[in-house]
């Protein structure tokens, strides 16, 4: 069984439990750990005035690593033993608890899309204004590695070991938002009770046809100074509806359209699904913005519905004649109702999807009752 070892990754680690540093302190560590400079991104990122959408650079993501493509027509990604991650030749690490079986841990992007301010720099993270077309970006990009077994993922992993790793993203969340006030933007402004400073965005490329550069199971998280469209868009619609998209969602779905429910969540297929398979997985209690106010028990129901939705994709994917490749991103933040998108590529875009017109080959109810088939069989 492929894995990385213990002893192997032990002496790259900093620390074993991020509670431990504040933000300053993470970004000191970024900073310190040369290979990281070396490919380190653009500082100005722009700035779409009509959709509130930011973009950062960085040329030296094309240089990345690709181990999850296949090298011949009989090779599958999961066939390639050659795994950077399992022979240890990684950033250094900031988190690491361990599972029934491994270990899982938190580490640096080694090609950022984000970056600390340098010592010596005196830029100013808070946005000057929403009508800027530039703006100055700044924070930290992390790595999850879901578990150091090179096969294991959310829908072949014990929901122990799973609801262990969700546990660390909202640790690390938490850290993040709540150590770094004056060196991030307050979301004060955004009518966010808890006054936070900054946003972190929480993401999964299963495949490399949607990003997925290392076929060893990760995570994405950056935590920066700009907030991300679609944070923005569940602010302005809790601004506009007074309720929460979450929980407008609960309300309003058909029942046809629901998946599965667990007792403090809900995983359906929306009415308004744009591409074959996409799910929606929703926190009941709609108060709750971030992954870390969330309870244990209410962790542990979230790690079931990304273990069921990821695990509905590999029969539903392959039923459709498609490789296996999703999309997983976490929807929290001001006004947010915690709730997490599930996005499969079943289907290419074309011209339409890009004017905002999106043309889906199958319903929405004819695809829940097929993933609803999977789960249940």
């Amino acid at each position: 069984m492929q894995s990385l070892k213990y002893d192997i990754i032990q002496p790259l680690v900093d620390e074993h439990n991020i509670e431990k540093l504040t933000y300053s302190e993470i970004a000191a560590l970024f900073l310190k750990e040369e290979n990281l400079a070396q490919n380190k991104p653009h500082r100005l990122a722009g700035w779409n005035p009509r959709t509130h959408e930011p973009v950062v650079y960085n040329a030296a993501r094309q240089h990345r690593p690709f181990d999850n493509r296949k090298k011949s027509s009989n090779e599958t990604p999961e066939k390639i033993s050659n795994c950077v991650i399992c022979k240890g030749n990684t950033t250094r690490v900031l988190d690491l608890a361990h599972l029934s079986q491994g270990f899982t841990f938190i580490n640096k992007n080694l090609f950022p899309a984000i970056w600390p301010m340098d010592r010596d720099e005196h830029t100013d993270p808070a946005p000057t204004s929403e009508k800027d077309d530039t703006r100055n970006a700044v924070g930290l990009h992390f790595l999850q590695w879901t578990s150091s077994i090179h096969d294991h993922d959310w829908h072949n992993m014990p929901i122990g070991d799973t609801s262990i790793v969700m546990n660390r993203l909202a640790v690390l969340e938490k850290q993040l938002l709540t150590t770094s006030t004056g060196q991030m933007p307050s979301t004060a402004g955004y009518g966010d009770p808890a006054n936070y400073a900054g946003y972190v965005s929480i993401i999964k490329n299963g495949g490399a046809q949607v990003g997925g550069s290392i076929a060893h199971s990760h995570q994405q998280v950056i935590f920066s100074n700009l907030m991300p469209r679609r944070i923005y868009e569940n602010w302005k619609f809790f601004q506009g509806a007074g309720i929460s998209f979450s929980e407008h969602m609960q309300h309003t779905n058909p029942a046809e359209l629901l998946i599965r429910e667990y007792p403090t969540a809900v995983l359906l297929v929306p009415a308004f699904m744009r591409r074959p398979g996409d799910m929606l997985l929703l926190v009941k209690d709609s108060r709750k913005r971030y992954l870390h106010q969330l309870s244990a028990e209410e962790l542990q129901d979230v790690s079931r519905g990304w273990s069921d939705a990821i695990a509905a994709f590999h029969e539903f994917m392959p039923a459709l004649n498609r490789p296996i490749a999703f999309n997983a991103i976490t929807l929290n933040g001001p006004g947010a109702g915690l709730h997490f998108a599930f996005l499969p590529f079943t289907q290419e875009t074309g011209g339409f999807e890009h004017m905002g017109l999106f043309v889906s080959q199958m319903d929405p109810y004819e695809v829940a009752g097929m993933i609803g088939d999977i789960l249940n069989e």
